[in-house]
Parts: C-alpha cells; sequence; structure tokens
C-alpha cells in the first residue's frame, strides 16, 4: 500500500513539474511599434512601464497586477494607479533608473518607440529587454493592443478591447460617410501651450481626420508647428480646438473661457459661433481615445450626432475595462 501511495505522489509531482515546463517554456512572437519581431521564451509576468498609456494598457487586459513598475508621471493619475497595485517608481520617464529596474527583475519594460529613453543603451546593456509599444496614435493602437495581449498571454481580453475600438470608429464612420470633403469643417487644433499647433500625423490629426475634419495646420510640414496668433486669424477657423491638461487650479471650461476671450480672435468664425472645444489630453492618446474620437465627430458634426452622448463611450470603457474612467474633467463646453 505504501508503495502505491510513494508511486502516485511520484507521478503527481512528475506530472505537476511537466506542466510548469510546458507553459514556462512556450515562446511568444509578435512585432513592436517600430516593426521588429520580438521573440520571447514564455508570456511576460512581470512589466515596467515607462509611460502612463502602456500601463493603461495592462489594465485594459485585466493584467494590472503584473505591473510592477511605473514613472513618475504615472503617479499622478490616482484613478490608474488604484489599477495597479504592485507599481513602484523608476523615476523620469527619460532617464528612468537603471539600478531600479534590475532590483524589480522585469520580465519586459514597455517604452515609447518615438520618445526612446535618454539611456536606453544603457538599459540594454544592462540586460534589460526594452520594448518599443506606443499605444498613442489611434491608428496603430489596435497593433499595439494586440501585440501586448500576445505578449502578457491575454489575447482574449485584447480581442475584446479591439471590437470595443472598432465599434466606436465604425459609428463615426458610417455617420460621415455621406459629407463630402468640400462640407468637412476646417479647425485650428492646439496643443498644450498656446499657438503650438497640431500638424499631420499628429495623434489628434489622425482622429480628426477619422472625425470629418480638416486639420489646418496639417499643411505646414511639421508635426507640431508654432503657429503665431496672425496665422491663425488669416485662416479663420470654423471649428477651434484645444488640448488641456486637467489642473487642480484650473478646469477644462476655464481653458475654454480664456480662448474664446483672445484678443484678436473675436473676427474668428469659431468664435461667433462659439464652436471652441477643450479636450482633456487623455483622451487623444490611449486607450481612452475612442472616447475621444466621439467628442471631436460631435463637435464637428453636431448634427450626424445628436443622438450621442460621447460620456457613453467612456462609460462603457469604464465598465468593461477600466473602472472609474468614467469620471473626470474630459471636455468643455459640459453642455454639449
Amino acid at each position: 500500500m505504501m508503495n502505491n501511495v510513494y508511486r502516485f505522489l511520484f507521478i503527481l509531482g512528475f506530472l505537476s513539474f511537466g506542466a510548469v515546463i510546458i507553459v514556462g517554456s512556450a515562446e511568444v512572437t509578435f512585432t513592436d511599434s517600430v516593426g521588429e519581431t520580438i521573440t520571447l521564451p514564455h508570456s511576460v509576468e512581470r512589466v515596467i512601464g515607462l509611460n502612463s498609456d502602456a500601463a493603461e494598457a495592462m489594465v485594459v487586459l485585466g493584467s494590472g497586477d503584473k505591473v510592477i513598475g511605473i514613472t513618475e508621471s504615472t503617479l499622478s493619475d490616482s484613478a490608474l494607479m488604484s489599477h495597479l497595485p504592485n507599481a513602484v517608481s523608476v523615476g523620469n520617464w527619460q532617464t528612468p533608473s537603471v539600478e531600479r529596474i534590475l532590483e524589480l527583475k522585469p520580465d519586459a519594460v514597455i517604452s515609447y518607440s518615438s520618445s526612446k529613453p535618454k539611456n536606453a543603451d544603457q538599459l540594454e546593456a544592462a540586460g534589460i529587454n526594452l520594448i518599443y509599444l506606443d499605444f498613442y496614435k489611434f491608428n496603430t493602437l489596435e497593433h499595439d493592443i494586440s501585440a501586448i495581449g500576445t505578449m502578457i498571454g491575454a489575447e482574449e481580453k485584447a480581442d475584446e478591447y479591439i471590437s470595443f475600438m472598432k465599434k466606436w470608429e465604425d459609428e463615426v464612420t458610417s455617420r460621415i460617410g455621406n459629407i463630402s470633403g468640400e462640407e468637412m469643417p476646417t479647425a485650428y487644433i492646439e496643443g498644450y501651450s498656446e499657438y503650438s499647433a497640431q500638424g499631420k500625423d499628429s495623434g489628434i490629426d489622425i482622429l480628426m481626420n477619422l472625425a470629418g475634419g480638416k486639420n489646418l495646420a496639417a499643411s505646414l510640414g511639421e508635426q507640431w508647428p508654432k503657429v503665431t496668433p496672425e496665422w491663425v486669424i488669416t485662416e479663420n477657423p470654423s471649428v477651434i480646438i484645444k488640448t488641456a491638461s486637467v489642473k487642480p487650479d484650473k478646469t477644462l471650461e476655464q481653458v475654454r473661457e480664456d480662448v474664446l476671450t483672445r484678443p484678436g480672435f473675436e473676427s474668428l468664425n469659431a468664435i461667433k459661433e462659439k464652436n471652441v472645444y477643450v479636450l482633456n489630453g487623455e483622451l487623444i492618446y490611449g486607450p481612452r481615445s475612442p472616447a475621444g474620437l466621439m467628442y471631436l465627430a460631435k463637435a464637428l458634426h453636431p448634427e450626424e450626432f445628436s443622438d450621442v452622448n460621447p460620456d457613453d463611450v467612456l462609460k462603457q470603457y469604464a465598465d468593461n475595462f477600466v473602472s472609474g474612467m468614467e469620471e473626470g474633467d474630459y471636455f468643455a463646453p459640459l453642455a454639449f
């Protein structure tokens, strides 16, 4: 009898050990945001995100507990941090601490491809697995979500998010499909600082094209051209879109009022018609951008979207992916 028990325990232990080996040795392969093929020996369990979009993407895929490190800028997002119970700071996103990252023993460190850490060479020389996934432009978001889903073994949740994203993109394109190019409103899109226009292929320019608007700065030959008040007045946009970050001492409504009352702007069509809108930057880049697309579409084409409340997109996002994200100062005017 005793021999049979030992034999059973031995076989059980062998099978259990074998299962671990099989799971742990399954390679995962995907392409990063610059098109490089990445092959890892197994799905990733410990992740450091050098930008908040990567950290939020992990939460979207139900894996916020796998994020062990974030940068100082992510710490200020209390709603996101509530989903990152194991994350500690690794310093500034531009020059994260190599020593701190090594201490955390990550399987992967995710960074923007277009804004690589200044010490990227040092990180890679230390044997840190630096992977470039952006998550901040709408036209590459599907790829990046799919890639990280493969990387962490959350393909099903990645597919669910991509379906959510496509649902709202299709809603926009179907409603503006019959609007000709000549009928599309012209827009001056301003970044966080005054007269920092958003040019061709910037994050909001991509959303603007999908939402059916003409970005007046797209022809200036730069992604973030600096313009003058005179240029804006000469172009006379029918809509002004201002990007802003939420600050404790200033609401988005107050930012909008500042734009409405700028000296010399009283002659602009956008000012006369009060077609001035302020959009929280969190809705332009990253996983929340499907909501940003819907806000822009309604601002540009209010009649076509009169029955749509963009807040519903945020609500669906919060219900299905990142709870609490429906709360916040996202858009002005409030009566929209």
